[in-house]
């Protein structure tokens, strides 16, 4: 067996980053029903980026690149088409961790913390959230945009801020929401070329999914514990080696389980903020609140917390509006 024997559309994998689904059938012949499904996310390019345009720590570095790793795996496994963000709030060093993704893949990150206690954390392997984050939630939402007739809507689901990594809060998310067993790791490290990151997925398919009626309950809990116990075996070095294909790394870990890679997803940096949108909040202001944000001079300067782009504004353009 070939590592392309189950490649149902060609792979290409772009520097910009990437999500790869893929689903496993099993160790029985013959069984061509997905009994497991995966998502695995490597992100260089959209990490390197994005942490470039900020001063962060290394800790915060590392827990805001496994957030978006995180954030890509998550957003491939829902059908919508807007924007999944994962959003935490602690009172620890870190105060808010964020990053979205759209459904054409276009990433967003950034993290607000404690400047002067961040200094004394150092990243000693996946992020440790009750060292940096402390007590808190994460929200995962979805914001459908309008389309076809229909109007937007939003879908939110919360948890806890427990575990030790940033994986254990969407495993709870997908226990609550869903009552389907799932796994996920992260990982993340800086090169010579700066910060990347990958994320590993794993979800058990619902039984009126499609499940083969001819296994047993314990047939089923044995491939899922199978496809754990492979799981847990990748190491940090092969998630996130760009020299290590994905094809060879999934069929790595889960050959013996019949895996089937599907088209994998883009996932760029891409900030949504623009001129326009700026200033239509100006517009929106009313004159004490544009001189409460003014320099001495009359200007109005917006910096986006995201790509870092800064813009600058007459007041008296928006007092005579």
């Amino acid at each position: 067996m070939s590592v392309e024997t189950n490649l149902e559309m060609p792979f290409s994998e772009t520097p910009e980053g990437f999500v790869q689904p893929f689903y496993l059938t099993g160790e029985r012949d013959g069984n061509k029903t997905p009994l497991v499904r995966g998502r695995f996310a490597r992100l260089t390019s959209p990490c390197q980026s994005i942490l470039g345009r900020h001063d962060y720590p290394a800790s915060i570095n590392e827990l805001c690149a496994e957030a978006m790793s995180l954030a890509a795996c998550l957003s491939t496994t829902l059908k919508f088409d807007g924007v999944f963000t994962l959003q935490a709030r602690g009172d620890g060093v870190v105060r808010t961790l964020f990053a979205d993704v759209t459904s054409a893949g276009a990433m967003r990150s950034y993290a607000a913390f404690d400047t002067e206690k961040a200094k004394e954390f150092e990243p000693t392997g996946p992020a440790i959230l009750p060292r940096l984050m402390g007590g808190g939630y994460m929200a995962f939402t979805v914001d459908q945009d309008a389309a076809h007739g229909d109007e937007a809507r939003r879908y939110q689901g919360i948890v806890e801020l427990e575990g030790s990594h940033l994986g254990d809060c969407a495993v709870s998310w997908f226990k609550n929401s869903e009552q389907l067993a799932a796994q996920v790791i992260t990982a993340a490290t800086k090169t010579d070329d700066g910060w990347h990151s990958a994320a590993l997925f794993l979800q058990q398919v619902a039984g009126e999914g499609g499940h083969d009626t001819r296994l047993s309950e314990d047939e089923l809990a044995d491939e899922w514990h199978t496809a754990m116990v492979m799981m847990s075996s990748a190491t940090r070095e092969e998630l996130l080696s760009p020299s290590l294909g994905v094809p060879d790394l999934l069929f790595r870990l889960f050959h013996a389980q019949n895996v089937h890679l599907q088209a994998p997803r883009p996932i760029t940096d891409t900030c949504r903020c623009s001129a326009e949108k700026v200033e239509q909040v100006l517009s929106g202001l009313d004159a004490e609140q544009l001189r409460d944000m003014s320099d001495e001079n009359g200007q109005l300067h917006v910096s986006c917390e995201f790509c870092k782009i800064n813009r600058s504004y007459s007041m008296a353009d928006y007092l005579s509006a």
